[in-house]
């Protein structure tokens, strides 16, 4: 039992474990009284199985370099051909939420001609191109990592109904988003200014 009304230089750790101070831990130390451990075993040479681990990463770098090469390491073949596709086949049909009634009013925002938006469009191309990604991806996490990282940043943005690319959409179709940003070419002055510095 620790005695916890100790000072500092009184402090004991030895408990009915056996636990000494943990700065004098020794990672190499072999315990003695542990069974599994045989004493000098002329078999088990460190600097053989070292040599083994090294002999196999070479060749799991050389087979990598070598199927660059052959092309054995091609793409893979996209689900949907297109993000238009992956919109209409996946997005909407498997994207269900309780949609506002439009108009800048509350709830969620969607217009079905979400092509009309250069932002929603840009959005579901990026996202169609990471879902393909981590559809083809061998890490069993891929997948969730593309919903909570991915697509609902993606989302919120789409589907915002105060200031969303879609968030005045209504049924009848009267809006097509808003208006693009104003701009203004850079000053050539101010744009050298800038490349000097890049």
């Amino acid at each position: 039992m620790v005695n916890l009304s100790a000072t500092e230089d009184e402090w004991q750790t030895d408990d009915e474990t056996g636990y000494e101070n943990p700065y004098d831990y020794d990672p190499n130390a072999v315990d003695e009284n542990d069974p599994t451990v045989e004493a000098d075993d002329p078999s088990l040479d460190p600097a053989e199985d070292t040599e083994e681990i090294a002999e196999d990463e070479d060749n799991e770098i050389e087979d990598v370099e070598a199927g660059e090469e052959d092309g054995e390491l091609a793409e893979i073949e996209p689900m949907y051909p297109s993000y238009e596709a992956w919109v209409e086949g996946w997005f909407t049909q498997v994207i269900r939420r309780k949609m506002g009634p439009g108009g800048g009013e509350s709830g969620l925002a969607w217009d079905a001609r979400w092509w009309l938006y250069p932002e929603v469009a840009g959005r579901f191309k990026a996202l169609w191109y990471a879902w393909e990604e981590a559809r083809a991806s061998d890490k069993a996490s891929a997948m969730s990592n593309w919903w909570i990282h991915h697509l609902e940043p993606h989302v919120r943005v789409i589907f915002d109904s105060d200031s969303g690319p879609m968030s005045h959409a209504k049924r009848d179709g009267s809006f097509s988003g808003w208006p693009a940003l104003p701009y203004e070419p850079m000053p050539a002055g101010l744009r050298a200014e800038h490349t000097e510095d890049d």
